[in-house]
């Protein structure tokens, strides 16, 4: 079995473990003090993963790619250069406890996850209670309108687990090599 987890970016993201059993966990991502401002905790995040993915359990981590967005358009779209840096910074230390866990990890476009959901041009919201459909056992940590980015982290890792799960399936790939 393979367990296929998602992570929302940044200081108020999640993750998401999902597996072909139709199983879910999720947490918000850990954060710490870091001076006069915060920063996602390395060590707390390879904890947790380790919490819902035991050494020796293969497992695929889909992220979102997020990216700096200077402000376009007129003005209208983008974020912050504090925004931009933090989530910047967020993205780079989940790389580093992939590449240290040494975990297989895909980067995952926010228009390919959302368009497989519907969720083009809906509200942050809608992904939310998508993921509450497909995950009602998760009512509880799905309960609240700010808990959008725990939606966002299953969805990501349900597209996960539908696009890499028979690619990464050891005991399949076995079968299907022995016909």
């Amino acid at each position: 079995m393979s367990v296929f987890i998602g992570i929302d970016i940044g200081l108020e993201g999640a993750m998401a473990a999902v597996d072909s059993r139709g199983s879910c966990q999720i947490a918000d991502l850990p954060v710490i003090a870091d001076g006069k401002s915060n920063r996602l905790d390395g060590r707390g995040l390879i904890l947790l993963l380790r919490q819902f993915v035991p050494v020796g359990v293969h497992c695929v981590v889909a992220f979102e790619d997020v990216r700096a967005r200077p402000a376009g358009n007129g003005g209208s779209h983008g974020n912050s250069m504090h925004s931009q840096g933090s989530l910047m910074r967020s993205r780079g230390i989940v790389e580093a406890v992939l590449d240290i866990a040494r975990v297989e990890r895909k980067v995952v476009q926010p228009q390919t996850w959302k368009k497989h959901f519907g969720l083009i041009k809906k509200s942050k919201d809608d992904a939310r209670l998508k993921a509450l459909e497909l995950y009602p056992l998760q009512a509880h940590e799905l309960r609240l309108k700010k808990h959008h980015n725990r939606g966002d982290a299953c969805l990501i890792a349900t597209v996960a687990l539908g696009k890499y799960a028979s690619a990464t399936n050891p005991t399949r790939s076995r079968a299907a090599s022995s016909r």
